[in-house]
């Protein structure tokens, strides 16, 4: 397993944000990850529009996965109507 860290950005308009990315971390535990951290840092002002919205919740989550699983992961986030964009980095190992 990689450690990697992901960038999510969610939808401003939902009620808990915080249960919208306990159910990502959810996911990647799903496909055999471990969650390390995830550091919420609130709403915040987006750069551009993004369906005529202008604000979202963002958090970064470090977790550990197995690299065949990164693209189900990108698949699934992508489907999820809350999940405005999603950037998953690999970090170097340690």
């Amino acid at each position: 397993m990689r450690p990697y860290e992901m960038m999510v950005l969610v939808s401003a308009e939902i009620e808990d944000p915080k249960e919208e990315i306990a159910k990502i971390e959810e996911v990647v535990r799903n496909l055999g990850g471990e969650v390390a951290k995830t550091d919420f840092w609130g709403k915040r002002r987006l750069a551009y529009p993004i369906d005529k919205k202008t604000e979202g919740f963002y958090a970064v989550c470090n977790f550990s996965l197995n690299p065949d699983q990164l693209v189900e992961l990108n698949r699934v986030l992508g489907l999820r109507p809350n999940v405005y964009r999603q950037m998953t980095v690999r970090l170097d190992e340690k």
